[in-house]
């Protein structure tokens, strides 16, 4: 009977050390209803708005029962705060006009973005190329009661991106008609980095 009791323990000593071992370092549930406004970047096009679905579709995959509400792109939702000045009485506004007890926000910042293209080459208007960029992706989760920063993240890539549009002079676009195709593999490297606290590992 002892060595019964002493297998049934150990063996549920293994399972309980494996789910430790493979949960989430934070636990979406518990923070109750989520506000995810979408990431915030300088670059134009659409790979900022591909940024933020990507980002939600890999938390909602990996924590299902996470109360998640979409609130809109960031220059809508945050206005005149911006994603740098969130003080604490910005976030109980924001907190109390969504009805959520935390936010999400995000940043998707590029520099050394070297186009792959003779730029005189380009006569007028612009042509489509792929360039190689730097990507750095930040994000955090705010609490809108106190201003509590509950977590933070980020990744840097570096990768050829293809389907962008090159302007003479040297402005890029990433206005790409297939985003997932274009950028998909930047994008989801930086998403799977940053959200790595919210993964079964």
């Amino acid at each position: 009977m002892k060595r019964s009791i002493t297998a049934l323990s150990l063996v549920l000593l293994t399972v309980f050390s494996v789910g430790c071992l493979f949960s989430p370092r934070l636990n979406l549930e518990r923070l109750g209803t989520i506000g995810f406004i979408g990431f915030d970047s300088r670059t134009r096009g659409n790979i900022s708005d591909y940024a933020g679905q990507v980002f939600l579709e890999v938390l909602l995959r990996s924590q299902p029962r996470a109360r998640i509400k979409e609130l809109g792109p960031s220059n809508m939702v945050l206005g005149e705060y911006g994603s740098y000045r969130l003080t604490p009485e910005a976030l109980d506004t924001l907190g109390k006009r969504y009805n959520v007890d935390a936010v999400l926000i995000g940043t998707l910042d590029f520099s050394k973005i070297r186009p792959r293209v003779d730029l005189a080459s380009i006569i007028i208007g612009s042509i489509q190329a792929s360039v190689d960029v730097d990507v750095v992706m930040s994000a955090k989760l705010l609490d809108t009661h106190d201003g509590t920063t509950f977590w933070a993240d980020s990744a840097r890539v570096r990768m050829d991106v293809a389907n962008v549009s090159v302007f003479k002079g040297g402005d890029v676009v990433f206005d790409a008609q297939d985003p997932e195709r274009a950028y998909g593999d930047l994008i989801q490297e930086l998403v799977l980095r940053t959200t790595r606290d919210f993964r079964f590992r």
